[in-house]
């Protein structure tokens, strides 16, 4: 329902309320001044009022309902027609490909490419594709020229199409028995060897230098060579790290608290502005799932998926910071060592507290495959003395 707030002003105002009173207008608000009135009353009472010939000043301060909604519409029309025709124009301007980018450095790929991407309606001055149909359309190309493109990626930035190839290479394998021996590439303790070709040189417990044959290729007869071979298979051996970490006793980290809602966005140069969101959180990751924009406007209008976080500050004890600490030096050992590899031990060598740090040095030794190649020299023959 329409209510109008009305001012009133005149000499002896209680007079003429009485005269509206009498006249069966209804009255919603009344609060009384020197010489004015205000009063809120209904849609058709107001227009009676209009219509009451008086010398009492009636003057309209506020509306209040739906009305007031369509006078802000009616009063703002040019900017919200404005802003009409420019989302219309993002939106348009945002859905057409102005240019095609095909990387590769042969010229008959990037050719090759475009013209089947021509045909499948991907060219400058054409709408984007959706998601599935870039998809399809990458697939059907890989199984077209399955022989001469391995991978593709289709990538829209802004209003270009960036367009990646990768062509197949087709390999010959053939068998390398080049003679090799299986040589230490660092220094540790044997674990174990598992050889399938080679004489083993090495037993578990020995300990070996960078270097160091491990299974030789030579296959001899006391000291006589038989025949040389191409070693091949792996061996483990305990090798040993030092891994330092610091680690703050006061730290920051973003918790987030499972809640999740998706909210409009305008953003207008530098500012934003979230649109029918009336309990924003406080602090939030955002990720942009639809937008309307364009590089040459300064305006764009974004729907986005927000999650909200909570920012935590721990402090640790010194046992909670080793603990973390022997956490972080797994994970950085992780990064070195190979997926078959095992941690075996771990113990903190050195602790040193410096102002709000720790810094830690932690032994480990680690089950590591070790196995590196080195080619075998042929030995030139040497010419027979005559007697």
């Amino acid at each position: 329902m329409n209510k109008y707030d009305i001012r009133i002003t005149g000499k002896d105002v209680k007079r003429f309320i009485r005269n509206l009173y009498s006249q069966g207008i209804e009255f919603f608000y009344l609060e009384y001044g020197p010489k004015t009135v205000l009063i809120r009353v209904g849609e058709a009472d107001y227009h009676k009022i209009k219509e009451i010939k008086t010398i009492y000043e009636v003057e309209l301060i506020r509306v209040h309902g739906l009305i007031r909604v369509r006078n802000f519409f009616k009063q703002y029309r040019l900017f919200f027609g404005c802003l009409a025709i420019g989302l219309g124009l993002i939106y348009f301007l945002s859905h057409v490909i102005f240019q095609v980018n095909v990387v590769h450095n042969k010229e008959e790929i990037r050719n090759l490419i475009l013209e089947e991407l021509k045909l499948q309606g991907i060219t400058k001055y054409r709408f984007v594709k959706s998601f599935s149909e870039q998809e399809k359309i990458v697939e059907d190309i890989i199984k077209k020229y399955r022989d001469q493109i391995e991978w593709m990626e289709i990538e829209r930035i802004g209003v270009t199409y960036v367009v990646k190839v990768e062509e197949r290479k087709i390999k010959e394998y053939e068998s390398d028995d080049t003679p090799r021996d299986l040589v230490a590439k660092k220094e540790g303790r044997i674990v174990s060897v598992e050889a399938k070709t080679g004489s083993v040189l090495v037993t578990p417990g020995t300990y070996v230098k960078k270097g160091d044959v491990l299974v030789s290729g030579e296959i001899k007869n006391k000291d006589t060579v038989m025949a040389k071979v191409h070693a091949d298979g792996r061996v483990f051996a305990e090798v040993w790290y030092d891994v330092t970490v610091e680690l703050p006793y006061h730290y920051s980290e973003e918790v987030k608290t499972g809640n999740k809602k998706k909210a409009l966005s305008l953003h207008w140069f530098q500012n934003d502005w979230n649109l029918f969101d009336f309990s924003p959180y406080e602090e939030k990751n955002e990720q942009e799932l639809f937008a309307i924009k364009n590089p040459i406007l300064p305006f764009s209008l974004s729907w986005n998926l927000e999650e909200e976080i909570i920012k935590k500050d721990t402090v640790y004890s010194k046992e909670q910071a080793l603990l973390e600490a022997s956490r972080i030096a797994n994970e950085k050992l992780r990064q070195k060592i190979g997926e078959e590899d095992t941690i075996l031990y771990e113990k903190s060598l050195k602790i040193t507290e410096e102002d709000s740090k720790i810094v830690i040095v932690i032994f480990f030794k680690v089950k590591e495959d070790i196995t590196d190649y080195q080619p075998i020299k042929e030995e030139p023959l040497q010419e027979s003395e005559e007697s």
